[in-house]
């Protein structure tokens, strides 16, 4: 059974669907320098827990809907109730937006104490639930986009948003706007995205609200809503708690090393929007769980390949991003070990399929309250005696927990088969390359180059142990090539 067209018609919507994040992740690196001379290690601690608030947030004002849209809009039977499932979640959205931001705005002055300390200015917080509210605008219409199947149009007004907020963050932080000026450009430009979207929503949205259709996306969505939370307790908490032992600065240093670390979330960031509906699609096929295992092997092994990057290469990448500023190098052991924590979260968002199939999204808080419990209890095991490598590790072991529980529950409602002993194998090379990556020099350039010899040579490795296959290389090739 040849998986190349799937795993074409994947990566190609991958690669679509990515382009923009990716984009704005990559020139918000490249825009380091920048920020590491007019920011800091404190006001990059207050990003981070800014940040924090407005990832719950985000969670919190969309009750689940996102995901129950999704869903629901592929069983219903005709067009037009789809259309009416389309104005009713964008109508409820709306309002119950309004309504949060509204409490939010009123009590924004002792939530900023609360999450700053005395004296954070009530504006941030405001800021960071405005760019939130604003969001709930835009997700119908980018939901609409991909399900339409629309992966070119999706990233060229995804990619629009993240160079306008770029141009604003340069003008507004070199001015002197500090962090208030990365608020205002993240506001300003989910403003206008949402904006730049509205006639999608207007032409595919019909002016009605139907109670039933927002019952049922509710009922899907709703035990997202906490699963969601869980899963950002995992991404974030640990800056709170971080914050609760060390100083501001460290807190600073553990988001900037935490930011190179997430660069895995770059294929991850391509590859989430089109598996879902990826796996939707293949499910009325008898051959769909050969398929999905096949594939979700191949998916992994590239999000795999791209941690073990990020791990080899990471200190150096923060050497040379960062210049003007070397208190931030201090952040580079932080790397790799939140480079495999997000490869865990790769082997998750693959593992894990089986429980959105089946349309148990109940396990999703489940799966995520045993990791955010481990979480939290690690770092406040771990924080006091490491600091911000406690932090780290901590991130692993909850990622690990996940990954473990996801699988487990996925496999017994929608099994897989997967090539066990090969992922063993792909494991084995990739912590054996960067064993090696650690004993190179620790001058940049002769650094550099050794770590990137042995990058070079992991395909090598990956044949050596029988990982990749002379089949495989024959689909890569063909993968590559113009033509199925």
């Amino acid at each position: 059974m040849s998986v190349l067209p799937h795993v074409r018609k994947l990566a190609g919507h991958s690669a679509l669907y990515g382009t923009a994040d990716v984009f704005g992740s990559v020139v918000n690196l490249l825009l380091v320098p920048l920020y590491t001379t007019y920011l800091s290690t404190t006001d990059y601690g207050n990003l981070a827990l800014l940040l924090l608030l407005g990832t719950v947030a985000k969670i919190v004002f969309r009750l689940g809907l996102d995901a129950g849209f999704f869903r629901i809009h592929y069983e219903l039977p005709d067009e037009e109730e789809r259309r009416r499932l389309a104005g009713t979640v964008s109508l409820f959205t709306v309002f119950s937006g309004g309504i949060l931001f509204a409490a939010i705005a009123a009590w924004a002055g002792p939530l900023g104490r609360t999450l700053l300390g005395p004296g954070a200015p009530p504006g941030w917080v405001v800021l960071v639930a405005a760019d939130v509210y604003l969001g709930t605008f835009a997700f119908v219409p980018l939901s609409l986009l991909r399900i339409r199947g629309r992966p070119g149009v999706f990233s060229a007004f995804s990619a629009a948003r993240h160079a306008a907020n770029t141009v604003l963050k340069v003008v507004l932080v070199t001015r002197g706007w500090g962090v208030a000026g990365v608020l205002w450009s993240d506001a300003i430009a989910t403003g206008l995205f949402s904006l730049a979207l509205l006639p999608i929503a207007l032409r595919q949205a019909a002016p009605a609200f139907s109670p039933r259709l927002l019952r049922q996306a509710l009922g899907f969505g709703l035990p997202k809503v906490p699963h969601g939370i869980l899963v950002q307790s995992l991404n974030l908490a640990d800056r709170k708690i971080l914050d609760l032992f060390v100083a501001r600065a460290e807190v600073g240093l553990y988001q900037m090393g935490y930011a190179f670390g997430t660069a895995v979330k770059f294929p991850l960031s391509a590859f989430e929007p089109a598996w879902q509906p990826f796996v939707y699609a293949q499910l009325r096929s008898p051959d769909a769980p050969a398929v999905l295992a096949r594939v979700g092997t191949y998916a992994f092994a590239a999000v795999a390949a791209f941690g073990l990057a990020v791990a080899v290469l990471g200190r150096e990448a923060l050497v040379l991003m960062t210049p003007n500023n070397p208190a931030f190098w201090a952040a580079a052991p932080v790397i790799p070990v939140v480079a495999l924590a997000y490869v865990l979260h790769g082997a998750y968002l693959v593992g894990s399929i089986g429980i959105g199939v089946a349309r148990e999204a109940r396990y999703y808080p489940m799966v995520t309250a045993a990791a955010a419990a481990t979480n939290v209890g690690v770092n406040f095991a771990l924080i006091p005696r490491f600091g911000m490598m406690g932090a780290a590790w901590a991130t692993v072991l909850a990622y690990a927990v996940m990954a473990g529980l996801g699988f487990a529950v996925s496999q017994r409602l929608y099994p897989l088969r997967f090539d066990w002993p090969r992922l063993a194998r792909l494991a084995a090379s990739a912590l054996l390359v960067f064993a090696l990556s650690r004993l190179a020099p620790a001058d940049l350039l002769p650094g550099l180059a050794v770590k990137l010899l042995l990058l070079a040579g992991f395909p090598l490795l990956l044949t050596a142990s029988g990982v990749l296959r002379p089949g495989d290389w024959r689909e890569l090739g063909r993968l590559a090539g113009p033509g199925v």
